[in-house]
């Protein structure tokens, strides 16, 4: 019971899953028990909430071969749960994993302009047109939008995929943005998103307005419990 992004230390984390009983395992009658570990957590020195990974001074060792900078981790959060379905290239077999939207047939331009249009607090887009080197868009010309978050104070990250699919759907209602969906796939949307719930709302019209108040009416609470576990 975390949001997508749950704005925790790793140490953090663990402390708020174990203490909260959101750890369990499965007994020989397949029923699940919470069980607690036993939890020690050793603080860093000279890191405050209030720091990017810029701030740190700190070298970037990729968490991940697909996560290769800070830019990347950024943005992981506002392409990752679409990028489950293969609706369009989120920039993993090019050169800017996670931070762009570009797919076949389509105006970087036009998407870019109404991207911008919407004046998402914190958030610019610019055309791209970019041609993949490995993954399902590989050797294809495919154009679209990078990401770019000018405020983090003010940008709302994950929401930004849905909202990209909402103007491309209105930009260009000819293509079936579902055309790669498979069972698997929509079965791991539905895992990242934490619910069916999402998937049946959004795609009946594309719209982000028909799943806000699912996305964003736990933050609240979920603020207010992870605060208890805040060590810096």
């Amino acid at each position: 019971d975390i949001p997508y992004v749950y704005g925790l230390t790793c140490g953090e984390l663990a402390m708020l899953l174990n203490e909260e009983g959101m750890l369990s395992v499965k007994g020989a009658d397949g029923q699940d028990s919470v069980v607690h570990c036993s939890l020690k957590v050793i603080t860093m020195q000279g890191w405050n909430r209030d720091m990017s990974f810029d701030d740190t001074g700190l070298q970037w060792v990729p968490t991940s071969p697909h996560i290769p900078t800070p830019e990347a981790a950024y943005l992981y959060p506002a392409t990752g749960i679409v990028g489950e379905l293969g609706i369009c290239s989120i920039g993993v077999g090019y050169t800017l994993p996670f931070q762009m939207f570009a797919l076949e047939g389509i105006s970087a331009e036009d998407l870019a302009g109404a991207l911008n249009d919407m004046q998402l607090p914190g958030v610019t887009f610019r055309p791209v047109y970019a041609q993949p080197f490995y993954g399902s868009y590989k050797g294809k010309e495919v154009a679209g939008v990078q990401i770019f978050i000018t405020d983090f104070s003010l940008a709302e990250i994950s929401p930004i995929q849905f909202r990209v699919l909402e103007v491309l759907h209105r930009l260009y209602p000819e293509i079936d943005l579902m055309a790669s969906a498979t069972a698997s796939r929509l079965n791991m949307f539905d895992k990242v998103c934490g619910t069916a719930k999402v998937k049946e709302e959004f795609f009946r019209n594309f719209r982000y307005s028909d799943i806000e108040k699912i996305w964003t009416e736990d933050i609240l609470a979920y603020k207010i419990l992870s605060e208890k576990y805040h060590l810096y």
